[in-house]
């Protein structure tokens, strides 16, 4: 097992001064937030209510309360247990507008058969353990789109299927009864994402500001999130725009709590930082990870509630080392709490894009990445004494040509699929290496699509979810009017 403290990123009294400023964003400045309902509900909280400029304002004393009816036992400890699994696997989520098709370079709005060629390789690939909601389709009415959606996904396979971002709080509803249909469960959420995001600076618009009173009353987790941009949302220091994300976390822990104070508590951050060179917004920059870091470090340790930092969240654009590095670079920030694992499977542009290729070499280096941290096992088999002292005297030293070697080498050593770990081979081979491993992998994935084989698919449930599909359809838009036949 690997032990140790998380360290800390400022000091106490540097972090405490952020959140003073951030306390005072919300007593005096406040957050304008276009819903009456949830307005209604913060001001029977004891918030300042300004109706005209939709504005609240929250007392320190709500804040400070809120904080201490949510606070955890902050994790100090670090603790990652012994063992790795020398089988890939990984999930697939998201919600990207675009499929980014590579090497060929076409980027587009994803269709149809874009979401059901996904779920199709998706299901065929044995390296990925549920079928997510990777692409937003945009042939579909989007009141509607996640509902269609989750019903194709049903209809394609037997793995756990999962659910993406939620925009419209219609849909809540009829996705907990399609998630209780597949689980079998009362209340099943799976369906549906926790986490509702900010605009920064503190405005929460009405679309999510009603999804975020609806989940809270199906008793989903309060997540709030925030995603300030250093130089253009929030100010250009790293100081100012931590500021900011705890200011709109506090917030959220606020309203969630003056919704429905049982339930627990936790956030996200996504902040980027501004590169004034070609005005365009950095997700993957050091300072993004630096402002990630900080609000992560600060929630632990000041009030006690657990922040993700979404280290997948990065804004290159073409599969390939470039991406890589962005999705590796926040893991020098494990140590201080903001995750042991790169994330955002086939996430780019800032996830605009969905790339099948990405998918794969994110696949590839979260695989290498587990294997580091499974440590190793200390017995008297693994340090192999007996069979050291024999070579020592031996004529030739040979460990290649020994059953330990042949007995342990699986288990200890991670085998990459797609990277070359040869020697070098000629110096065209090594100059087209790049591209024909994503060539290769191009080709993995569409002959994946190509291989699927429907599974066996319970019928029963499968009506159910269109009757459900079909009730919320006419009652969102008024008719039936989507093909929600199963695909060909």
């Amino acid at each position: 097992m690997i032990t140790g403290e998380y360290w800390k990123l400022q000091d106490d009294e540097a972090l405490r001064k952020i959140d003073a400023a951030a306390v005072r964003l919300l007593s005096r400045g406040g957050v304008r937030i276009d819903h009456e309902g949830m307005v209604d509900v913060l001001e029977g909280a004891g918030c300042r209510i300004d109706r005209p400029a939709r504005r609240c304002t929250f007392p320190e004393t709500l804040i400070r309360d809120t904080i201490e009816h949510l606070r955890t036992p902050a994790e100090t400890k670090v603790e990652v247990p012994y063992g790795w699994d020398p089988q890939r696997r990984t999930g697939h989520w998201g919600n990207y507008p675009h499929l980014l098709d590579w090497p060929g370079g076409e980027r587009r709005l994803a269709t149809r058969q874009d979401v059901i060629d996904m779920a199709r390789m998706a299901h065929s690939l044995p390296e990925i353990a549920h079928v997510g909601k990777v692409l937003n389709c945009h042939e579909i009415d989007q009141r509607i789109e996640p509902l269609w959606a989750a019903l194709q996904l049903a209809q394609i396979t037997d793995k756990p299927i999962g659910g993406g971002e939620i925009f419209y709080a219609d849909y809540i509803e009829p996705l907990v009864r399609m998630g209780e249909v597949l689980s079998g469960r009362p209340g099943d959420t799976s369906l549906v994402a926790s986490c509702d995001f900010f605009i920064t600076p503190l405005i929460l618009v009405r679309d999510q500001a009603e999804c975020f009173l609806t989940k809270r009353r199906f008793g989903i987790t309060n997540v709030p999130g925030t995603m300030p941009i250093s130089g253009l949302s929030a100010p250009v220091t790293i100081a100012g725009t931590v500021t900011l994300a705890v200011a709109e976390l506090m917030a959220g822990w606020v309203i969630g709590f003056a919704v429905n104070p049982d339930l627990p508590a936790g956030g996200i951050v996504s902040s980027g930082s501004l590169d004034m060179r070609t005005l365009s917004a950095r997700f993957g920059s050091p300072e993004a990870m630096l402002q990630d870091a900080t609000v992560v470090n600060l929630c632990r340790r000041l009030y006690g509630i657990g922040v993700r930092a979404a280290t997948g969240y990065v804004d290159c654009k073409r599969p390939g080392l470039e991406a890589v590095f962005q999705k590796m670079l926040p893991l020098v920030g494990a140590p201080l709490g903001t995750g042991l694992h790169p994330g955002g499977g086939g996430l780019l542009s800032a996830g605009q894009d969905y790339s099948p290729v990405q998918h794969v070499l994110d696949t590839e280096i979260a695989h290498a990445v587990g294997r580091f941290w499974g440590n190793f096992e200390v017995t008297d088999e693994t340090i192999a004494l007996d069979l050291i002292e024999k070579m020592l005297t031996a004529p030739q030293t040979n460990f290649l040509d020994t059953e330990h070697t042949a007995a342990h080498y699986k288990a200890e050593q991670w085998y990459p699929r797609w990277f070359d770990q040869t020697l070098w081979q000629s110096t065209q081979f090594e100059t087209e290496a790049e591209r024909k491993m994503l060539e290769r992998i191009d080709r993995y994935c569409k002959d994946a699509i190509r291989r699927y084989e429907p599974p066996e698919i319970d019928k029963d449930k499968i009506a159910e979810l269109r009757r459900i599909f079909l009730a919320a359809e006419r009652r969102i838009l008024g008719s039936n009017v989507t093909c929600i036949d199963a695909p060909p």
